[in-house]
């Protein structure tokens, strides 16, 4: 049986040299994502993504803003999803996603953010779609993503989503 599941992030865009995590890859010195963790909206919309699909609420559920989460690497929750939500239940079968930032070409670090996602979630490289698009103008102070994610539940119609 396959599930799908929508995600979606979005971080006030600073100046700053705390450095700016896309994907699990630093992709600039000169800004930074604001949030509670790294900032890496790439990271928790797909979070949120394979957690809708898999019926398990969303980030702030299973990674609440304590202080164990605080500036924590995001690509950090990826393992944990593979191993605690998808393990022998799911299968991942893609993620397709979009990043929106106007300051930062996003192009150059591609093959890595890809490579990064894939290999946090334990899939093959083609099973992860990441677009960066410039806003066009409309989003200069903000950085936000979507994914989408299709899971296959492991035992066809009759199985039942773990607890």
């Amino acid at each position: 049986m396959f599930r799908i599941g929508i995600g979606y992030d979005i971080h006030p865009l600073r100046h700053g040299n705390k450095g700016l995590y896309i994907g699990g890859v630093r992709v600039s010195n000169e800004f930074y994502s604001e949030g509670h963790s790294d900032g890496d909206v790439l990271i928790h919309a797909v979070v949120d993504a394979i957690l809708g699909a898999a019926g398990k609420g969303n980030i702030g559920i299973l990674f609440p803003e304590t202080k164990d989460n605080l500036n924590r690497r995001s690509i950090e929750f990826l393992e944990i999803i593979r191993t605690e939500i998808l393990n022998d239940a799911f299968e991942l079968v893609n993620i397709d996603s979009v990043v929106i930032v106007e300051q930062i070409r996003l192009m150059p670090y591609l093959e890595e953010m890809v490579k990064n996602v894939a290999r946090a979630l334990g899939v093959g490289e083609t099973r992860i779609s990441i677009k960066p698009k410039s806003g066009n103008s409309m989003f200069k102070d903000s950085i936000q993503a979507y994914a989408t994610c299709l899971l296959n539940l492991r035992g066809g119609k009759n199985a039942r989503i773990p607890v």
